[in-house]
This record gives structure tokens, C-alpha cells and sequence, in this order.
């Protein structure tokens, strides 16, 4: 797809989404898409992100680019990117009802080894636009959007499996420690999983406990990015005892 046929749609999704959201607050913004893919090279080396201003008052927005890792515990370390991207325009006044296009592009290596993950971070400026007096006190709410973006390599691929799998003992009683890794060169957004744990019931007997849907927690939808490890804590399954434990993960991906 061309870039100007990209920049057609996309705005007229925006428009689309402007029409048939309400705004709770007298400014409100949405950015979309919410997720997108770069090519290191090439047209898709350059995408377009759209700022939807469905509030009743204009509001003033400023972007940028952060990069983006995630701990073992799923918390965001999100650190400067300025130099990696190019963010156009990078603040703007946006009036009520309209659509404000961003263009976004990569300037980082032409070939990585792996994706790279960053945000796109859309976040309301304190400014006060509007100069109509108002009685009393007004509290306004600023809003902030992180987008994500992947600069990804041909061929890429997520690669999603079980590092390790331990008992661990919390106020509530065990709970079934779960790490995943995930090898690939892309991230892995985890669909259908099914986690097969093994070990020995309390007689000692060999047993097998299938964990899927709901006994999955947040693991079930969970988004490992490349070179990433997640760890997860899970209800213990009570036909296992806490020794002799190993898993393995079944998914698909997003």
C-alpha cells in the first residue's frame, strides 16, 4: 500500500472514530493506530499515526518516541528515543472535531538482527485554550496515549518458551512460578496457549496438569517481546507437588 493510500485510510478511520465516540470531558484525543509495524528500509520505513480530537474544546498535543523494554515482572522501562526516529510535527494545536496526521520515521539501522520495540507517546500539553470565563473551579485531566511501534526485520518470527517453572510460596499460599523467553526475532503476542506442567502428585506418582483459558492469568494474552523473558505467577494446580517440575508451553501468535 502507498503511502498516500495508507494516509486515505487511515484518515478516514480517524474520522470514522470521531463520529461515533463520545467525549466524557470537553477535551479528549484518541491516537490512532494503537499498534504498527516499520520496515528498517523502504516505504514502510515511514508510517503515519492519526490524533483524533473528539472533545469540544481544541487541545495542544505533544509526540515523541521512546524505546521500550519490559522487566520480568511485565514493568515498562521506557528510555529517550529522539535520535531513532523522526516526529512530524512533534506539537500541535488540534481544534475540536478534527484530525491531526502525524508522519513517523525510522532513521535507525537499516538492518537489525532482531525487532526493535519503542512507543509513540501522545500526551496533552498544560496549555489553557480556552478564554471563555468560567464560574468557580475547573479541573483539567491531561491525557496521554502510548502507541507502539516495531521496526521490524524480514523474516522475523516469535519464538515463545518455557525457561523455567519453580513453587513459590506467597501470603496466599503457592503459587506456580512460570518464566517464558522468547528467542525469536519478533515479538509474540501469546493466542490459544496451552501450558502442560509436569511433576509428582503428593504419593509421588507421576502426573501431568494442563493449564488453559482462565487457569492462565494474564500469561494467556501476555506480549513477550524479542530477546524478553515474562515471569508469571499462577494458581497452584493441586495435583502437583512442588517438586520435580517442568512445562512446556503450546501457542499460537497474534
Amino acid at each position: 500500500m502507498t503511502l498516500s493510500r495508507t494516509l486515505t485510510h487511515l484518515a478516514a478511520a480517524a474520522i470514522a472514530a470521531a463520529a461515533v465516540l463520545s467525549a466524557s470531558a470537553a477535551s479528549a484525543f484518541q491516537l490512532l493506530p494503537m499498534s504498527i509495524e516499520f520496515s528498517p528500509v523502504g516505504e514502510q520505513s515511514t508510517q503515519t499515526f492519526a490524533i483524533v480530537n473528539n472533545g469540544t474544546e481544541a487541545v495542544a498535543v505533544q509526540v515523541f518516541a521512546v524505546k521500550r523494554s519490559v522487566a520480568l515482572d511485565g514493568t515498562e522501562v521506557l528510555t529517550p528515543a529522539e535520535n531513532e526516529f523522526l516526529v512530524f510535527p512533534p506539537q500541535a494545536v488540534i481544534a475540536a472535531g478534527r484530525v491531526h496526521m502525524v508522519q513517523v520515521r525510522w532513521l535507525g539501522s537499516r538492518a537489525p538482527a532482531n525487532e526493535l520495540s519503542y512507543r509513540l507517546i501522545a500526551e496533552q500539553l498544560p496549555v489553557n485554550l480556552d478564554t471563555t470565563p468560567t464560574e468557580g473551579g475547573r479541573i483539567d485531566i491531561l491525557m496521554r496515549y502510548e502507541g507502539a511501534m516495531y521496526v521490524t526485520p524480514p523474516g522475523a518470527k516469535p519464538n515463545v518458551a518455557v525457561e523455567s517453572v519453580a513453587a513459590v510460596q506467597t501470603a496466599e499460599g503457592p503459587k506456580l512460578a512460570v518464566t517464558l523467553a522468547n528467542r525469536g526475532t519478533a515479538h509474540g503476542v501469546l493466542r490459544d496457549s496451552v501450558l502442560t506442567v509436569s511433576g509428582r502428585a503428593p504419593d509421588g506418582r507421576p502426573v501431568t496438569a494442563e493449564l488453559r483459558n482462565d487457569t492462565l492469568g494474564t500469561l494467556a494474552g501476555a506480549n513477550i517481546l524479542s530477546g524478553s523473558s515474562r515471569q508469571f505467577l499462577l494458581a497452584w494446580p493441586k495435583v502437583l507437588a512442588e517438586v520435580d517440575l517442568s512445562a512446556k508451553l503450546t501457542t499460537t501468535y497474534e
